[in-house]
C-alpha cells in the first residue's frame, strides 16, 4: 500500500506543502528501514496514516540506536584484541612465555575468571583491567541501561496510547459509515445546484440594488423631498390630526341641537335656564342639610 498522497487539493498553502514534503520524506525513510528489516521477504501490507507513521518512526529510531550500540561494542572488542596483539608483539619473549605458562597453569575456575574479566573489560570498553576504570564503566553502563529502559517505557506507552486512539478512530469511522444520521440525502446534489443558482441570482440582485441605491443618493439633492423635509411634514400632519380631534370634540358638545341657528339659541337658553334652576335647587338642598 502506498503512502497517502501529499496533494489533497489543487491549491495548497506553503505550510501544508512543507508538511507534506516532510511526511513524504519520513515515509521514504520508513519504507527503506522496513525493507532492510524484512529482506529478502517483501514488507507486509498495513494501514498508512499519521499515527502509524509516528509509531514506526519511534521504533526505527530505537532500532537504529540499538544497532549503533552493537556496532560500537563490536569495534571496541576489535580494538582491545588489536591492542593485546600489538602489546604481545612488543613485549619480550620471556614475558610472553611467562604469561603463557601462567595461563596454562590456571585451573578451569581461574581460566573462566580470566575470560570473564577480559570479556567485561571488552564489554565496558575500558581497554584495561583497572578496578577504578571498571567500576566507573559499570556505573556509566547502568545509567545508560536505565536511560534505555526509560526510553523503551515511553515508546511502549506511546504505542499503547496510539493503539487506543486508533481503535477509537476506527470505531468512530464505523459509526459514521453505518449511522443513518450521517447519510447523504439522495436529493443533496439537486438542492446544491438549486442553492448555487439562487446564490448567483441573489448576487445579481444585490448588484442591481447597490446601483439603484447609489443612483438615488446621487439624485437625492435634486429630485423629491429630503428625509428632513418628510419628517417636518409628518410633524405637521400630526398637529393637524390633533386639531381635528379637538374640533370633533367641540362638535360633539353641540350634538342634538337643531340645525337652525335661532332655534339652537333658543334651545341653548332653555337648557341654560334649566341648569340655573337645578343649581338653585341644589343650593337649597345643601343649605337644608347644613341647618340640620
Amino acid at each position: 500500500m502506498d503512502p497517502p498522497s501529499p496533494l489533497g487539493s489543487p491549491i495548497m498553502s506553503p505550510s501544508k506543502a512543507r508538511q507534506a514534503a516532510i511526511q513524504a520524506k519520513d515515509w521514504a525513510y520508513i519504507n527503506s528501514w522496513l525493507a532492510r528489516q524484512y529482506s529478502p521477504n517483501p514488507v507486509p501490507s498495513f494501514e498508512r496514516n499519521e499515527d502509524t507513521l509516528k509509531t514506526l518512526l519511534a521504533l526505527a529510531a530505537a532500532n537504529d540506536s540499538a544497532d549503533e550500540e552493537a556496532a560500537l561494542l563490536h569495534r571496541a572488542r576489535e580494538e582491545v584484541v588489536r591492542g593485546f596483539k600489538a602489546r604481545e608483539k612488543a613485549e619480550e619473549p620471556q614475558k610472553v612465555e611467562l604469561l603463557e605458562d601462567l595461563e596454562a597453569g590456571l585451573d578451569d575456575k581461574g581460566a573462566k575468571a580470566l575470560d570473564d574479566l577480559a570479556e567485561m573489560a571488552v564489554t565496558l570498553g575500558t581497554l584495561g583491567t583497572d578496578t577504578g576504570d571498571l567500576g566507573h564503566a559499570i556505573i556509566e553502563l547502568t545509567k545508560e541501561e536505565f536511560d534505555a529502559a526509560e526510553q523503551v517505557r515511553k515508546v511502549e506507552a506511546l504505542q499503547n496510547y496510539l493503539e487506543k486512539e486508533l481503535a477509537a478512530l476506527r470505531k468512530q469511522l464505523d459509526e459514521l459509515k453505518t449511522s443513518k444520521e450521517y447519510e447523504v440525502p439522495p436529493n443533496l446534489p439537486a438542492q446544491t445546484a438549486e442553492w448555487s443558482r439562487g446564490t448567483k441570482l441573489l448576487a445579481v440582485k444585490v448588484g442591481e440594488y447597490k446601483d439603484r441605491t447609489a443612483s438615488l443618493e446621487r439624485n437625492a439633492n435634486t429630485k423629491g423631498p429630503t428625509i428632513e423635509e418628510l419628517m417636518m411634514e409628518e410633524e405637521n400632519v400630526v398637529r393637524i390630526k390633533e386639531t381635528v380631534k379637538t374640533l370633533e370634540g367641540r362638535i360633539r358638545m353641540f350634538h342634538g341641537l337643531p340645525p337652525d341657528v335661532q332655534a339652537a339659541r333658543a334651545e341653548y337658553k332653555k337648557l341654560e335656564r334649566e341648569l340655573q334652576q337645578l343649581t338653585r335647587q341644589r343650593d337649597k338642598m345643601f343649605e337644608g342639610l347644613m341647618e340640620r
